[in-house]
């Protein structure tokens, strides 16, 4: 491919992840709208069906899935990584769906930049520049400003919690970003996520079954079962696949940029659902966070491989 060909193909592969992601919120949000599950048998649910899917197509040859052997002395970095970035950030984003508008879920999702800006600085010593600072700032004000707002936010049962748990999702995101960089460097994003996603199950789904025990299958609806198999197939497998080819394909700025669509996905398809009410300070809140995160991002990353990895981070 020429460069033209490589940047639209980037782009592409950019916007079906967002999409991907993007929908999920409301999605999920309508299947626990239902009553029959909760948010914690459907986190299971998406972490033991993603696991499921990475270890099918690793049964495929390695020159497809890119596949390569992992040295023992990274297993334990691997399940720490699994821990934070699967259990812990989907299982948080996913019960937090529950609870607030999954348009404020998605909202949250564009922080993880604006976390790794911090713990980079505080624990890895990174320099933080008055446009950075001026950015985490803006972008925590609109955070807070959401996650104590109820105005247009009715189709929450508690916001609060919701959003608060929506963040805690980010920063998981960022701790990994941070703390498992040379892990992300190192493998194949198929190799990690496969690896990530099988330590999480065999963790996370033994807890979740006394919850999955109480739940009436025969109630879900053919609706219901069509959008488990989307959050299974498409924003958990396909969508971490993706997003590493468009990272070699496109700039660091240029993956960040998508963060914004990720929302607006979330409100259109949460709107056409009946799951979307707005009021002005909810709008607000989101465009100080925008404001922030693009403040972060501008300063961030133009120049490092790091950074490029970090970009990653509008994920669901």
């Amino acid at each position: 491919m020429d460069g033209k060909e490589r940047t639209l193909s980037g782009h592409i592969a950019m916007l079906l992840a967002t999409v991907m992601w993007g929908a999920m919120a409301p999605i999920a949000k309508g299947v626990l709208e239902g009553g029959t599950l909760n948010g914690l048998t459907l986190s299971m649910i998406r972490i033991g069906g993603g696991a499921f899917l990475f270890l099918l197509f690793s049964m495929l040859p390695h020159r497809l899935t890119g596949d390569v052997k992992v040295a023992k002395r990274d297993f334990l970095s691997l399940f720490l990584a699994s821990v934070i970035m699967i259990s812990a950030n989907q299982g948080l984003f996913i019960i937090g769906i529950q609870y607030t508008s999954p348009v404020d879920t998605s909202v949250m999702c564009t922080l993880t930049p604006v976390f790794t800006l911090l713990l980079s600085a505080i624990f890895l010593g990174n320099p933080i520049t008055i446009l950075k600072l001026t950015g985490v700032v803006v972008g925590l004000t609109g955070a807070l400003m959401m996650a104590f707002t109820n105005e247009g936010n009715e189709i929450a049962t508690n916001p609060l919690l919701g959003n608060t748990l929506g963040m805690l999702a980010q920063l998981c995101a960022a701790i990994y970003y941070v703390f498992f960089l040379r892990l992300i460097n190192k493998y194949p994003a198929f190799t990690v996520m496969k690896w990530m996603f099988l330590f999480s199950a065999l963790t996370y789904i033994p807890g979740m079954l006394p919850f999955a025990g109480s739940i009436d299958w025969v109630a879900l609806s053919s609706t219901d079962y069509l959008s488990l198999g989307y959050i299974i197939v498409f924003p958990t497998f396909l969508a971490y696949l993706i997003i590493p080819f468009s990272q070699r394909l496109l700039k660091p700025t240029v993956v960040s940029s998508y963060a914004y669509l990720q929302p607006v996905v979330s409100a259109v398809l949460a709107a056409s659902m009946g799951l979307a009410l707005f009021g002005w300070n909810r709008i607000f809140a989101s465009l100080l966070i925008f404001t922030g995160v693009f403040l972060v991002s501008f300063s961030m990353g133009k120049h490092t491989a790091s950074s490029r990895k970090i970009k990653a981070g509008i994920q669901g």
